[in-house]
């Protein structure tokens, strides 16, 4: 690419999927790291409201919320159960598509 180029890229938005069965997801759930307040490596290391800050993203249907809210090895008890019919803009991502 050289300067003055007009480059054109193509996405397609999509909604994300239920990581137990596939279906559209109506919840995203979040986890931290284990001691999240003192741990370098996770996002909420040092802050006082670490209400919205997730190191790990799940994302969940009605039917799977329950089996996939436990957290997974190495990380805190779920942080948070968010619905996505309240938050739309995070159960959207884009994927870039060919020109």
């Amino acid at each position: 690419m050289k300067v003055g180029e007009v480059e054109i890229i193509k996405q397609v938005v999509k909604w994300r999927e239920c990581e137990g069965c596939g279906r559209p997801a109506k919840y995203r759930l979040t986890f931290l790291l284990e001691h999240f307040r003192s741990n370098p490596a996770s996002k909420a290391y040092q802050r006082d409201d670490c209400s919205w800050s997730s190191d790990l993203d799940v994302y969940s249907c009605e039917s799977c919320k329950r089996t996939l809210s436990q957290a997974p090895h190495g990380y805190d008890t779920g942080c948070g159960i968010m619905p996505l019919k309240k938050f739309k803009h995070m159960g959207f991502y884009k994927v870039e598509i060919s020109p």
